[in-house]
């Protein structure tokens, strides 16, 4: 490879990382807008409807046979249902009542789930010692994150803060299926049909439950949808799926321990929402344990 091959190749790879650090992280701000104007399952579902149906245009143009075979569309609809509709529609859910940075806070805790759950289960590639003392670590940082809330009994962060964290155990489910049940079909193929499956079973979940009702698509909601759309969507998981074909696993993934920065700073600067007390300590404590994680699958 040329010095300049080197250089552009370098640069794609920083432009990657760019995007998926800022507009992933930068999710949980525009569904945390979204959801003051629109029910949880159509942000979720407005969102994943619209990226599959682009992303399978874009591949038809390009040539690409769209029509998967009855296995892998079972795969695909399995996916769509448990990690967008399930996962997100409820993350949609449980940020109608916390901050998306205290969201996000609480979905870092998915690698820590995962790593946990690849430990007990068959087959699963277990922790060495640096991984128990991160997710050692990460778990007291939850409870330093989530005491405050907890301790005030029943009420509506109570109550979100469960729903996130069955959100992210949703998320753990779907990543370990996908891990054992790999796709033999172009990835963006796959996540297109995922994301086209999952968000017309959130429309309709949404049109069930009154969600045409209450509706208001102002400008701001339009935007949230949009920006989900097309940052949180398509660049973003574009950009990830190329980076997971050009660059160590183990540094795509410290995505889950920059999102969180991204979205607090976010959501401090344009909602005017930030941690407080506790909570700075339990967000350092969380992303130190996430980098250890981490660092450990490297190792």
């Amino acid at each position: 490879m040329t010095r300049k091959h080197e250089a552009t190749s370098r640069s794609l790879v920083i432009v990657a990382f760019a995007c998926v650090y800022f507009f992933w992280g930068s999710t949980f701000v525009a569904i945390r807008v979204g959801v003051q104007s629109l029910s949880p399952a159509f942000v979720s579902g407005f969102r994943y409807c619209a990226a599959g149906v682009i992303m399978l245009t874009v591949l038809a143009l390009r040539g690409t046979r769209i029509v998967l075979p009855r296995a892998e569309f079972q795969r695909a609809l399995l996916l769509g249902v448990v990690m967008l509709t399930g996962n997100n529609v409820m993350i949609s859910w449980a940020e109608q009542s916390l901050s998306a940075g205290l969201a996000a806070l609480l979905a870092a805790a998915i690698p820590l789930m995962i790593a946990l759950a690849e430990t007990f289960i068959p087959g699963g590639t277990p922790l060495n010692r640096m991984g128990w003392s991160g997710t050692v670590l990460g778990f007291a940082g939850l409870v330093v994150l989530l005491a405050p809330l907890l301790r005030g009994g029943v009420g509506s962060a109570s109550t979100g803060v469960m729903i996130m964290l069955v959100a992210d155990l949703l998320w753990v489910v779907g990543s370990l299926y996908s891990g054992r049940k790999p796709s033999q079909v172009d990835p963006l193929l796959g996540a297109g049909w995922q994301m086209l499956l999952g968000g017309t079973l959130s429309i309709v979940l949404g049109s069930a439950l009154g969600g045409w009702q209450s509706a208001h698509w102002n400008k701001s909601a339009l935007l949230a949808v949009l920006w989900l759309v097309f940052f949180g969507s398509l660049v973003g998981y574009t950009a990830y799926m190329w980076l997971l074909h050009h660059v160590p696993v183990a540094k795509v993934a410290t995505y889950a321990y920059v999102n969180p920065i991204v979205s607090v700073a976010l959501s401090s600067v344009l909602l005017h929402e930030s941690l407080h007390g506790s909570q700075w300590i339990a967000m350092a404590i969380i992303l130190a344990s996430v980098a250890l994680v981490t660092a450990s699958k490297a190792a």
